[in-house]
């Protein structure tokens, strides 16, 4: 995944301590005066994960991020192991992020019953305005494993 930022080095803060919490390792980066990256890996899952940001390219530096347009995220979401997961993200990362002006929190940890029971989630913007989102969601849990108990009953549950 490649998420396009207008200056990585402005970036770097945000994405550095948000993909540290979640696991990632910083692989690779430049930080050039015309075109910078940090390229952004998971060693630990069985193919490398990886996420990078780019600094947006010439041409492209004056147009402003629309969040819902064509080719641009509406949010990601990244999935927690638990309630408490989502809380240590907000105090651990969040907060100081936001205390040092690399981003901004939409909600503190919270209960989203709009998006299921059970669901928790904190949600949050970096410089240019992406929104991320921190979330535990039973649901999904419940959908995986019974998944799991489909395919070892040969799909027929």
């Amino acid at each position: 995944m490649t998420i396009n930022v207008s200056c990585v080095a402005r970036s770097s803060p945000f994405y550095s301590a948000m993909f540290k919490y979640f696991g990632y390792e910083l692989a690779d980066s430049s930080y050039g005066k015309e075109y910078g990256y940090e390229d952004w890996k998971r060693w630990d899952l069985e193919t490398p994960h990886e996420i990078s940001i780019c600094q947006v390219r010439e041409g492209f530096k004056d147009k402003e991020y629309c969040r819902g347009a064509l080719g641009h995220h509406d949010h990601i979401a990244f999935s927690a192991s638990d309630r408490k997961d989502v809380d240590r993200f907000y105090r651990d990362v969040l907060l100081p992020l936001e205390k040092e002006g690399h981003c901004s929190i939409q909600d503190a940890p919270c209960d989203c019953p709009e998006y299921g029971e059970g669901y928790y989630a904190t949600f949050f913007f970096d410089r240019d305005g992406f929104k991320y989102e921190f979330v535990v969601n039973p649901n999904h849990l419940l959908k995986m494993n019974q998944r799991k108990v489909d395919q070892g009953s040969g799909g027929k549950g």
